[in-house]
């Protein structure tokens, strides 16, 4: 089990240290963030969480006991008013893969959008070649809405972004944060 918690600088590092190279970063963080990632790029989206309505909330995830971290992820662009936000910067820490903690991140991100920001709708996009993510998305009950070719370039290669999305009376996994 898993459970979520403010991230903050005392975070930074943990976090710093699991992106190893630029590739990694763009397919984690798309194209906000440049390589190497710094405190300085990471305080900007923190900058965004203050506030009565903050447009992002930023987790990292912790074992039930709090003990160490797992992992990572963000709610952005929240929009009050059209009840909706974007889920991104999806991270399992690389010790932590393979065993399920992926689905209960992004579900308990789902839950916080849904149950504690009383949001109705939830986008994402994610790289047509991380077949995992995109597994883990549609169990949970994200549905592919919008396909773009060549929607992101790193070197020599293109690569496709699906978009997909979740709405409230979608949600399929629904254990208990």
């Amino acid at each position: 089990m898993i459970r979520l918690q403010n991230f903050g600088g005392k975070d930074f590092n943990q976090l710093i240290s699991a992106i190893p190279n630029a590739r990694f970063l763009l397919q984690w963080a798309g194209p906000k963030y440049t390589y190497p990632l710094d405190f300085a790029q990471l305080n900007d989206t923190l900058a965004k969480t203050d506030g009565e309505q903050p447009s992002f909330k930023v987790f990292k995830a912790t074992k039930v006991d709090g003990s160490e971290a797992i992992g990572h992820i963000q709610l952005m662009d929240i929009d009050y008013n059209n009840s909706s936000c974007i889920l991104g910067r999806v991270l399992i820490f690389s010790e932590y893969r393979g065993r399920g903690f992926g689905k209960k991140l992004v579900n308990c991100a789902v839950e916080y959008a849904f149950v504690s920001l009383g949001l109705h709708e939830i986008t994402l996009g994610v790289f047509d070649f991380n077949q995992n993510a995109i597994v883990t998305y549609k169990r949970i009950g994200f549905v592919e809405y919008q396909f773009n070719k060549g929607a992101r370039q790193f070197q020599n290669e293109n690569w496709n972004v699906i978009k997909m999305k979740l709405k409230k009376e979608q949600w399929l996994y629904k254990e208990k944060c």
